[in-house]
This record gives C-alpha cells, structure tokens and sequence, in this order.
C-alpha cells in the first residue's frame, strides 16, 4: 500500500540537488528514512511526496531495509533510521493533490 511523506522546508534546496543528480545518472536512486517501518507497505508500492502543500511527485519502492544507515553522495550526510526505504522511478504528476504536511508518515487516501 502506497504512502505519503513530507518533505520539510529545510531540506527543499538538498532534494532539488538529489533529484538532480538522480536524473542524471543511470541506475541511481535515492532513499528516505523513516522512524517506524509501515506494515502495509512492500516493495513495487509508491512513497508520493508532499513539497509546499501539494503532491506532486512519487516513487516506486524497490528495497526496505530495517536498523540501517545509509550515506548520501550528494550532501554527504548519514542517516540512520529504523527504516530505509530505496527509492527509484520518479514520477511528476501534472495534476497535484493540495496536502497539509504531517510528520512521519500516513497511507495514501485518494
């Protein structure tokens, strides 16, 4: 079952520079910590983004590792979460879903 994040303000000019560099690279991908691990959710399902009170993007999921950290080559960083979802296959909607954020995490409702 596919859910949905938000992307926090502070890191809007970080996943500008990810996504960038994702599209320029065959067979890269990028990844998104989470706290908890959703039950409902398996590789093939979608993770949809919420970016300044809309959707308009998702990928599909195609690994989930659990009490891991993975390093980001773009900024540098390590995150470290009970959850690592490894993301690819980007899609832009031309149709965007007005969304409040939320932390964490919620299953798509729509």
């Amino acid at each position: 079952m596919d859910i949905v994040v938000t992307l926090p303000k502070p890191e809007h000019e970080n996943d500008d520079r990810k996504t960038e560099a994702f599209l320029k690279n065959d067979g890269s991908y990028q990844f998104w910590k989470l706290g908890i691990c959703p039950t409902k959710l398996s590789v093939g399902d979608r993770v949809h983004f919420i970016r300044q009170g809309w959707i308009g993007s998702s990928m599909r999921v195609f690994d989930i590792k659990g009490d891991s950290e993975q390093g980001c080559d773009v900024t540098g960083r390590i995150w470290k979460g009970r959850t690592i979802l490894y993301l690819g296959d980007l899609q832009y909607y031309e149709d965007k879903i007005k969304a409040k954020g939320f932390r964490s995490f919620r299953y798509k409702w729509w």
